[in-house]
């Protein structure tokens, strides 16, 4: 998080959410980053260079403070589904069954958008970055990535963003927020698409992975990785080890371990703030494991319905909010929202601030075990998986 102080730019590191689009913003090039052991980036501001401009001040998403107060009011009125792609490999090799490569990838060859700003794949850590595709450059499905669950600096690639007339833009919420500060003036139509998002993760969440699957990751970064796919939820591979997804996220997931520092100051899993039109999630809770995969989908536009049906490759099931509930993790977005304020420091009800506190006691107190303890067997971990969670029973 950027801010202006005392005729200063001033960085925080507890509040970035790391999606870098204060360096893509500053007409100086004052802002640059220097990569941490975590993987996550400090920023470095030059004080010779910089003018004060406020342009990444502007453009941060973690300086936009939200009234969360009617958040979830309209969730009951809006349309769901269970969604999918028709070939069966592209479904069972894509995360949760492919919807969000099949919306990018049909809605360029279709014409329903000029441009979509998504990811594409690198060959080095973080193996993502920014790629604005267009009718002359639609990508294949293996070149669009996989859930990717280390940061990811998604917004530095901005400037390949030619000017449209509809363009798509595909990201986590933080992201949508950032790029809203700076599509309008390139483009007269705007469809977000939000990947719903309650925690991005940092390298060591990887590194821990690694360990107990009998690999490692060395400190050149030197490794290969793959988060999903294979069916649903899918497994993580890490060189040549694999394990199933649902034993991988018990830790980094379940307990919310490694999470970006950003990631406490945002309750907006859903995009709502960052004018989402389609939200995308996985079916937990509603669906067991299978070797395909369902995406669940939130409408929250007419214009964001239209794109969904429009595009042929998607095989979409109607669902009422009912059957869909267990899976929004609404009472966790919650959660979230009404600890903001006590990560940012900011005054808030006494059992919020107990609540951030303990979140913040227990995650420290199991991230040292695990990382110092060497490699147990699987129970192990199932064991603290178990383990109360200390936010969720203060805020029952």
């Amino acid at each position: 998080m950027l801010e202006i102080q005392e005729k200063e730019l001033v960085f925080n590191f507890d509040k970035c959410q790391q999606c870098g689009i204060c360096s893509a913003v500053c007409p100086k090039k004052a802002i640059t980053f220097l990569s941490r052991k975590d993987g996550l980036y400090d920023i470095l501001i030059n004080k010779e260079l910089c003018i004060l401009c406020g342009k990444c001040v502007k453009s941060c998403p973690a300086n936009k403070i939200y009234n969360y107060q009617n958040y979830f009011k309209a969730f009951p009125q809006k349309e769901y589904y269970l969604g999918y792609n028709k070939n069966y490999e592209i479904r069972r090799n894509s995360s949760s069954g492919g919807v969000c490569k099949t919306l990018i990838i049909e809605a360029l060859k279709q014409d329903l958008v000029d441009g979509v700003y998504s990811l594409k794949k690198t060959d080095k850590y973080p193996f993502a970055e920014g790629e604005f595709y267009t009718k002359e450059n639609i990508p294949t499905f293996d070149k669009i990535p996989n859930s990717i669950y280390h940061s990811v600096m998604a917004c530095t690639e901005i400037h390949k963003i030619k000017n449209c007339r509809r363009i798509m833009l595909v990201g986590t919420a933080c992201q949508l927020r950032a790029l809203n500060t700076v599509i309008n003036k390139k483009c007269q139509e705007i469809i977000r698409v939000c990947i719903f998002c309650k925690q991005q993760k940092s390298l060591d969440s990887t590194r821990f992975l690694a360990k107990i699957m009998n690999t490692r990751i060395p400190e050149n970064l030197n490794f290969t990785f793959s988060y999903r796919g294979n069916g649903w939820p899918g497994i993580v591979k890490i060189n040549h080890a694999e394990l199933p997804y649902h034993r991988a996220a018990q830790i980094p997931f379940g307990k919310r371990l490694w999470t970006v520092p950003g990631c406490n100051v945002c309750g907006d899993s859903y995009g709502i703030f960052a004018e989402a039109d389609i939200s995308l999630m996985d079916p937990w809770e509603i669906r067991s494991s299978n070797d395909l995969g369902e995406t669940l989908i939130t409408i929250h536009s007419n214009k964001g319905k239209e794109l969904l049906h429009a595009c042929h490759g998607i095989v979409l099931e109607s669902k009422q909010y009912n059957e869909v509930l267990p899976a929004l993790s609404l009472k966790d977005i919650w959660r979230k929202q009404v600890t903001e304020a006590a990560f940012r420091e900011t005054e808030c009800k006494p059992i919020y601030q107990k609540a951030a506190l303990w979140e913040m006691k227990q995650r420290t107190y199991l991230q040292k075990t695990v990382e110092f303890l060497p490699k147990l067997p699987i129970l192990f971990y199932r064991v603290l998986a178990k383990l109360p969670d200390l936010r969720n029973k203060i805020l029952k």
